[in-house]
């Protein structure tokens, strides 16, 4: 009977998004869309680069992020010193990212499994939406599953523009991405803050003029 019990209020806290605290007590509606597009890193032909700074497990580094769309779903991601000299270099083909380079200091498994799930939620253009919300500081929020997570898209209702994207399991927010200056599709500050990890990552656009 306990187990009963016990597996009823999983599958209940499984399937009830109002556990999830992100959209808890928000208006959810029927949105139009079957799918959100995520714009920020889908041009092809810019080489997205910026001024990084990342702070992860009591280690600091800086330098310049390029991300570069390669085709469709598939995006390489290169982490640099400010002399050239490689961080990490990363390929996101789908769901799966190749590591082509790492350096010692951030080669630990959960450290490149954070990278990679914060880099496709950066960069993951097409987003079928699950549940669809609003609320009363004048945001759409879209709803998508990934995997075992959800991805909430906020929206400004006035600036069509997406200012932020926390991503959730089913009871508790994990990261919290937000992005401001937005310019010609490009959100020039972006910061990724994770809730349960100590990674912080800060990236400011460099313009080719810079």
């Amino acid at each position: 009977m306990k187990r009963f019990l016990i597996i009823n209020l999983f599958i209940l806290c499984l399937f009830n998004s109002c556990a999830i605290p992100t959209v808890k007590g928000l208006t959810e509606y029927n949105a139009k869309v079957t799918e959100f597009s995520n714009l920020y890193f889908a041009n092809a032909d810019i080489d997205y680069v910026y001024k990084t700074k990342i702070k992860a497990y009591n280690n600091d580094f800086g330098g310049i992020l390029i991300i570069k769309k390669i085709k469709e779903n598939n995006h390489r991601i290169v982490f640099t010193t400010n002399f050239g000299n490689k961080i990490f270099d990363f390929e996101l083909i789908n769901n799966e990212m190749k590591t082509h380079f790492i350096m010692k200091e951030l080669d630990r498994k959960i450290i490149i499994n954070t990278l990679k799930r914060d880099f496709q939620t950066l960069t993951q253009e097409h987003n079928k939406i699950n549940k669809a919300f609003s609320d009363d500081e004048g945001h759409l929020i879209f709803q998508s599953k990934t995997e075992k997570r959800f991805n909430h898209y906020f929206v400004n209702q006035q600036t069509k523009k997406l200012t932020q994207i926390i991503n959730t399991n089913h009871s508790k927010e994990k990261v919290i991405l937000s992005f401001s200056n937005i310019k010609n599709s490009i959100a020039e500050n972006i910061n990724i803050q994770h809730i349960t990890a100590p990674i912080e990552i800060n990236i400011s656009y460099l313009s080719p003029h810079e």
